[in-house]
């Protein structure tokens, strides 16, 4: 039960000024603000899990614990918060989802570019040949033997017309496809949604699943040690996994009408409409076993040979519980996934297995 003292004081603001009292920096803003941060503002940091939270509070009190607490301290504190918020493989991955989209907005404005251009052309190539039809009419006409013979060049002229523009429609949607599929899909994996037409997906999915009454699960999956793949073979191969891995999601989503998306970096994701959270484990657990069973074969185009990867992935899954939307189901299978990660890798783990003290 809280006390009368808590009730008044509920983020320890006594505390705080006492602590800092007795290390000799009372009432300085810079350090009940530095306090303040390390106590209360970390822990609610979704981005960053409950371990790497207690480390950074615990660097920094270690630090105030030393002497003299002066300006240089206090600079070399805020530095080290700095470094752990930025530096990190969540800020990573975020940079790297950046970086995708804004390659995706590149190809999708280069893509439109080229249409309308394209379009301008072709307009203007119209124009040009309505009017040679106009000039080669009234030449016909003119020399023409009788009305049924420029009737009849005149059918001719309108049928080839009418043939090319049938030509132009049937090039035109085909070139809409190809622009729908540079907004919709990922840059890099071809066969699988860009995080823009997830975001997009999973609140017109949760809208679905509400009316009909049916469940929605989602897969996180992230590839394990990705980074000493990249680190140890380079960019190329990695990029070569993730390719080969995007196929086997794509198929087995295929197979449940999963939508299969790369979230960003090396996380990909796959959403799935009408099925519990134990029946997308099972799926999920397919998918871990078939990845593990495939051999990673680089193509470099450098003669240096790479022996074949045996790669794995770490899955969580969660389902959509009532009064949550898309960011929390979001959020429950990535913390299902940190879980798999933490108890070894290479293993599916279900958001409703985990106890409530780790999914906080």
């Amino acid at each position: 039960m809280a006390t009368s003292q808590e009730h008044k004081n509920p983020n320890g603001l006594e505390a705080v000024q006492e602590t800092l009292a007795r290390l000799g920096v009372a009432g300085d803003a810079d350090w009940m603000a530095l306090v303040l941060f390390a106590r209360n503002l970390v822990s609610v940091m979704d981005l960053f899990t409950e371990d790497q939270k207690a480390q950074l509070q615990a660097r920094v009190f270690e630090q105030m614990a030393k002497r003299p607490l002066d300006q240089r301290r206090f600079r070399h504190i805020v530095q080290h918060i700095q470094t752990f918020l930025l530096d990190n493989q969540k800020m990573s991955d975020l940079r790297s989802q950046l970086a995708a989209e804004r390659q995706g907005f590149d190809a999708l404005y280069e893509e439109m570019g080229k249409v309308f251009t394209e379009i301008q052309h072709s307009t203007q190539a119209r124009e040009h040949k309505i009017q040679r039809m106009g000039a080669a009419t009234e030449q016909d006409i003119a020399e023409a033997e009788s009305p049924a013979e420029v009737l009849r060049r005149l059918r001719g002229m309108i049928t080839d017309m009418v043939s090319q523009a049938r030509e132009e429609a049937r090039s035109w949607q085909e070139r809409a496809r190809q622009l729908e599929h540079t907004a919709n899909f990922d840059p890099l994996l071809s066969e699988l949604y860009s995080r823009r037409a997830l975001d997009a997906q999973l609140s017109a999915a949760q809208e679905r699943c509400r009316r009909s009454n049916t469940p929605m699960s989602l897969m996180f999956l992230d590839v394990d040690n990705f980074k000493t793949i990249n680190d140890t073979h380079g960019h190329q191969v990695g990029d070569g996994v993730l390719r080969v891995l995007a196929a086997i999601l794509s198929a087995h989503a295929m197979s449940f009408s999963g939508y299969a998306a790369r979230f960003g970096g090396e996380e990909l994701v796959i959403l799935c409409e009408g099925l519990t959270e134990a029946t997308a484990v099972a799926r999920a657990e397919d998918i871990r076993q078939d990845v593990a069973r495939c051999p990673f074969v680089p193509h470099l185009t450098s003669p240096e040979t790479v022996p074949p990867l045996h790669v794995t992935v770490s899955i969580g899954v969660a389902q959509i519980g009532p009064g949550q939307n898309a960011s929390d189901l979001v959020l429950a299978a990535d913390q299902a996934m940190y879980a798999a990660k933490t108890q070894g890798r290479n293993r599916v783990v279900a958001h409703g297995s985990l106890t409530p003290s780790r999914t906080t």
